[in-house]
């Protein structure tokens, strides 16, 4: 082990024992040693940043700077939100690192992949949308690298746009209503009054719509498949191998349900343990795999890449924090708006988050910033409603951004550019969304006002 991986082993360990310990104790930890050793993680990775990171890590030493000498800096629980994002990261990247080392995964994503032509999209928006709930943007890589090695013949067939934006799709779909998902744990963080089974039915409702909805219009022009092709099923070893994986991810998302339920977690630090134990447990069974690595150096591993998105997502977190607590704060209070506003303001968060995400603004930045300025201001009964715009919005924006991982890495194997995909081939879809949220979020909130 290098120096490098112990130094990233050490900060692991402490950013989970700051973790645990902020969870179990009833007394905030400072937030200094935690900031000290993102900093010595950063400084040691900063080879890895990325400038949109180093931009969000700018911002963020000026924040903590000012936070700490205004007093504010504990009240407003941004190093708390730090810390567990950045644990939540760290696990849920060792998830997908044991995730993609397992057989089970990479024969079903081959099965998913070699559908023929009449069942094809459906199976790899669907394979890809399971996948990434466990491997993140990962499944995209890895159906897209399956897919890649039969390019010519789908150029042939006239697919491979289509199957791109299938996996494009599929992803999109994933933080509408995973408890895993990103979406899931920040904006709960953030919103706290709103309880995931309250968001679940409307999420669920949408990935079915948004995945129905790309299904239909992939359809709209296609020539006619034999009947043999188009209800073409796997076979029943096949359906073993995906039924494992289903498995697996029923068992994770059910584990982490069933833990904030028979405990005093919320869901989000349900989640993390979750997650922390599946992946460990997975590690184990993997004794025999001879690419294994050894904990430390799986720890160390899964830190070390990722620097960028802990430098994002924590920081985007405490951005959000420390702007809501701002707010509050004002003298007097800010003036409370009048009741026709909310509708608007709920409604246009999706709007805002894909109009950010084409200016290269991660959704992971925008929702935080928006519902850490609206939080303060808006009653209680329409939090739900800007909670399911939110999580909506940033599935919409995954597969509306050019700049999304899922995106960059679907047009980069696949040999398409991806900003043509997302700003042509997918845009009826993301309007049709955009339109149907937002006027149900609108519509929604004003139902809520009247009551």
């Amino acid at each position: 082990m290098t120096a490098r991986d112990g130094l990233n082993l050490v900060v692991a360990l402490g950013l989970l024992v700051a973790a645990t310990a902020q969870i179990a104790l009833p007394l905030p930890l400072p937030g200094v040693p935690v900031a000290l050793l993102l900093a010595v993680f950063v400084f040691v990775n900063r080879l890895e940043v990325t400038r949109s990171a180093a931009v969000i890590g700018a911002i963020v030493a000026v924040l903590f700077v000012w936070s700490l000498a205004t007093g504010i800096l504990g009240p407003t629980g941004a190093m708390a939100r730090v810390t567990f994002l950045s644990v939540l990261l760290m696990s849920l990247n060792m998830l997908s690192r044991a995730a993609s080392r397992s057989p089970d995964v990479r024969d079903a994503a081959e099965v998913v992949a070699s559908r023929p032509r009449g069942a094809r999209y459906l199976f790899v928006t669907v394979g890809t949308h399971v996948f990434s709930i466990f491997l993140n943007f990962g499944a995209v890589s890895v159906i897209a690298a399956l897919l890649a090695q039969s390019r010519e013949t789908l150029v042939r067939q006239n697919a491979l746009r289509d199957l791109t934006l299938s996996m494009i799709r599929g992803f999109g779909a994933m933080p509408m209503w995973s408890p895993l998902a990103l979406s899931t744990i920040i904006t709960l963080s953030i919103l706290p009054e709103v309880g995931y089974f309250e968001v679940l039915p409307f999420g669920l409702a949408a990935a079915a719509f948004y995945m129905t909805a790309g299904y239909v219009m992939s359809r709209r022009g296609a020539a006619p498949q034999p009947p043999s092709t188009t209800r073409a099923m796997p076979g029943r070893a096949d359906r073993r191998v995906l039924g494992r994986v289903v498995l697996r991810v029923g068992l994770l998302v059910c584990g982490a349900i069933a833990l904030q339920q028979v405990t005093a977690l919320t869901l989000p630090e349900a989640v993390l343990f979750a997650v922390l134990a599946f992946a460990l447990g997975w590690w184990a069974m993997q004794s025999g795999d001879p690419r294994r690595p050894g904990i430390a150096q799986e720890a160390a591993v899964s830190v070390a890449t990722t620097v960028n998105e802990i430098v994002i997502v924590g920081g985007a977190g405490f951005i959000g924090a420390v702007i809501s607590e701002a707010i509050s704060r004002q003298t007097g209070g800010l003036p409370v708006p009048p009741d026709a506003v909310f509708p608007l303001a709920v409604g246009l968060i999706p709007f805002v988050m894909v109009g950010a995400g084409l200016v290269a603004v991660n959704p992971i930045v925008s929702t935080s910033i928006l519902l850490g300025v609206l939080h303060p201001l808006v009653p209680e009964s329409i939090l739900i409603w800007m909670a399911v715009a939110a999580k909506t919005g940033w599935g919409i924006t995954a597969a509306a951004s050019p700049f999304t991982a899922n995106v960059l890495i679907a047009g980069r194997v696949m040999g398409l550019p991806g900003g043509e995909l997302v700003r042509s081939d997918n845009l009826r879809l993301t309007l049709l969304m955009l339109a149907v949220t937002s006027l149900f979020c609108a519509a929604a909130t004003y139902l809520s006002l009247g009551r």
